[in-house]
């Protein structure tokens, strides 16, 4: 009895403690909020933390939800993304996109675009772009890969291939040893004003103290006219089309280029796209039609295509190749006669680059050649998409921007020549055209007859053949110890700013 009794005790102490504890869970006291409460207060308050709440929740709605390419893609991943759980707008757009295969999606600030749109930097630029050879020549010293005539660089004599020897007080030779001395390197190239030394093509050395300027271009790097003067055997003028990016804006320039190769009686168009990352689809068109061959005017220069949304909606469409009349068909050719083309890339040469050889591929045929390196690798475009909308603020087409706080870029189509064919692409780097003469980038001559790939089409024209590259070879920027310096400057295919192809559509 008494272990019964023992037993029933504890069974029954036992279904007191689980009904206690019952009553505690589904219960509050008094004035108590409930879990469920508290969560949707907490997130209330994360949601008025984030002042870019409502930003964010209309991108991934309207931007991704109804333009984006791989919309339906993403569509459950990124409906189970909360916005306030991302501190940044950068964080945000890179967590709605359909990684790992779309590479080329970005943002910019209205700052930035506006600057971008008007071939100006403010403040913070040399006006110059740096490269170190150490792919192709094992060469880990600073030169000067193209330089703008604004830059304050410029009236110290210095141009492509100028090899920058010290600055800041750091010669570029002496060790590196550690991350820290390398960051701080990049950190004193941009530091303004600073003190620079650099050993000029003429093998000169200057040196001088400048500070940040304001740069304009107009995106024509560099313009001219080859005759038998300048490269013996030229039974016709060579026009040289140096073209850093697809600005519409700058049409005008682009405009007056060509008239100028015209009047000189250009035959043969030699294309120098080795750094151009793409641009305005429209300019793209413009450039194709001024290379195109005659009698091709009104014919097909590529298609888009688009999500299944905007497929429903009408929004795939065909590009010809441009008349004098701005019409698919009808009015005279707009090329100027050229009966070869050849074009200049490389690594950095994407989207309206590619797409211009695309689309002039199946007219020129074996009269359009390509030198240089590797092409980039990019079949697709964006739309240049405002916040706020376009729809709500018609100010921007008539150019006022002053309600501009950012402009998205993803990947809104693909684009096919006439004959069906993409750019070649992979979603890895590595993909793109391949040259039919491989040659590197001669970084140590500036444009001109000495310049390795324009010396290689020159001679091609003249012979038929292609000379064995001749650019020297440098061993290396050695240390006061003997150890080589380490890369200070990053690859240009980690850069978003490459592989742009634009689109302003009036649907919007």
């Amino acid at each position: 009895m008494k272990r019964n009794s023992l037993s029933y005790t504890s069974v029954l102490l036992c279904g007191v403690a689980a009904i206690a504890l019952c009553c505690s869970c589904g219960k509050n006291l008094p004035g108590e909020k409930s879990a469920e409460e508290r969560e949707q207060e907490r997130i209330l308050q994360l949601k008025k933390a984030d002042k870019e709440y409502d930003i964010k929740v209309s991108v991934r709605k309207d931007y991704i939800g109804n333009y984006y390419y791989w919309n339906e893609e993403v569509k459950e991943k990124n409906a189970a993304l909360e916005p306030y759980n991302y501190q940044s707008m950068s964080d945000w757009f890179k967590a709605l996109l359909f990684t790992p295969k779309d590479r080329w999606s970005w943002y910019l600030s209205a700052a930035d675009y506006l600057s971008s749109e008007k071939g100006t930097v403010s403040s913070g630029d040399w006006g110059v772009s740096f490269v170190q050879p150490t792919d192709d020549f094992k060469d880990y010293g600073i030169y000067v890969r193209h330089i703008y005539p604004s830059s304050p660089f410029a009236k110290y004599g210095v141009t492509r291939g100028a090899k920058l020897l010290s600055f800041a007080g750091f010669y570029i030779g002496e060790q590196i040893d550690s991350e820290d001395e390398l960051t701080a390197l990049n950190n004193h190239l941009y530091q303004s004003p600073s003190t620079f030394t650099f050993r000029l093509t003429d093998g000169r050395d200057t040196t001088f103290t400048e500070k940040f300027a304001s740069v304009t271009t107009n995106y024509i790097i560099s313009k001219k006219i080859f005759t038998s003067a300048d490269f013996p055997g030229l039974k016709s003028p060579v026009g040289y089309f140096n073209y850093l990016s697809f600005k519409a804006n700058f049409k005008e320039d682009v405009d007056r280029a060509f008239a100028e190769f015209k009047a000189a009686g250009v035959r043969k168009m030699i294309v120098d796209l080795r750094y151009n990352g793409g641009g305005d689809v429209a300019l793209a068109q413009v450039l194709s039609s001024y290379l195109a061959p005659a009698g091709t005017a009104g014919k097909e220069l590529y298609t888009t295509t688009h999500n299944a949304l905007l497929t429903s909606e009408g929004w795939n469409e065909t590009t010809y190749i441009g008349t004098s009349s701005d019409k698919p068909t009808g009015g005279t050719d707009m090329g100027i006669g050229i009966d070869e083309v050849y074009f200049i890339i490389g690594g950095s040469s994407a989207s309206a680059s590619e797409l211009t050889i695309n689309g002039l591929k199946p007219y020129w045929k074996e009269k359009l050649h390509l030198v240089g390196r590797q092409s980039y690798g990019k079949p697709n475009g964006m739309y240049v998409l405002y916040y706020p909308p376009h729809s709500q603020h018609k100010e921007y087409d008539k150019g006022d921007f002053s309600a501009l706080k950012y402009v998205f870029l993803p990947i809104c189509f693909y684009e096919k020549n006439s004959l069906g064919e993409e750019i070649p692409s992979t979603a890895d780097p590595g993909s793109g055209f391949i040259p039919e003469e491989s040659i590197p980038d001669d970084i140590y001559h500036d444009f001109g007859v000495e310049e390795a790939n324009i010396r290689a089409c020159l001679t091609h024209i003249v012979t038929g053949a292609y000379p064995e590259t001749a650019v020297k070879s440098v061993s290396g920027v050695k240390s006061s110890n003997g150890l080589v310096c380490k890369s200070l400057l990053p690859k240009s295919r980690t850069d978003r700013n490459y592989g742009l192809l634009l689109k302003i559509s009036d649907k919007f």
